[in-house]
């Protein structure tokens, strides 16, 4: 018998209140196909390895919650969870979401994916979760491009308390810096830094996807 822990869970941060989009939302906002920006970032994360998967809703929960459903993969489950402190920053998204995995020894690690990135293919997740699960004594798997870092990024479960000890709205930015030279680095593309936190990145996600 075997206790050795084989699953890497995906947290999908989709709490924000989209300031610099208002009235905009922009995980609202749909792509050339007609599939809201959560979705399509869901889409992606469904059809990895990751399991379990958690999304965090906060700001228009019931909006957010209802336009992911669609990008949700036939076969899968996704655990919705609200945080009624989302407006303390990702932070607190973080730590809503670590709660809701509950005490899972069967998970090995958690990525972290945040819900404004739709160009982060499956291909990219399962690469980090291959490398992971095969070096899984490293604080972390890290995706990078050129001389960046960007996201997702799987954490160790024992650097899970660590997570949620953060505060603010800087995500886990400083705990990246602390252990940046143990953690893998997966080579990507330039998509692991591209947003869309403008109105004029909101016009170009309209013209994306439309082959499908």
């Amino acid at each position: 018998m075997s206790g050795t822990p084989s699953r890497i869970a995906a947290i999908v941060l989709a709490a924000g209140a989209s300031s610099r989009t208002a009235p905009l939302h922009k995980l609202l906002a749909p792509d050339a196909t007609g599939l809201p920006m959560i979705a399509r970032t869901l889409r992606a994360v469904t059809a990895s390895r990751a399991d379990p998967v958690v999304v965090v809703l906060g700001h228009r929960a019931g909006e957010i919650r209802q336009a992911a459903l669609p990008g949700v993969q036939p076969g899968r489950t996704v655990n919705f969870v609200t945080t009624p402190d989302y407006m303390s920053g990702l932070s607190q998204s973080l730590v809503a979401g670590i709660r809701a995995l509950g005490p899972r020894h069967d998970v090995a690690g958690m990525l972290i994916c945040l819900g404004d990135m739709p160009l982060i293919g499956t291909d990219l997740i399962n690469r980090l979760i291959t490398a992971f699960m095969a070096h899984p004594d490293r604080p972390g798997a890290l995706p990078v491009h050129g001389d960046g870092w960007g996201n997702p990024i799987i954490w160790n479960r024992a650097l899970f308390p660590a997570l949620m000890a953060l505060r603010g709205d800087r995500g886990a930015r400083d705990l990246v810096r602390q252990h940046e030279s143990a953690m893998l680095r997966i080579p990507a593309g330039p998509e692991i830094t591209q947003d869309f936190d403008t109105p004029a990145r909101l016009a170009e996600f309209a013209r994306l996807f439309a082959g499908g």
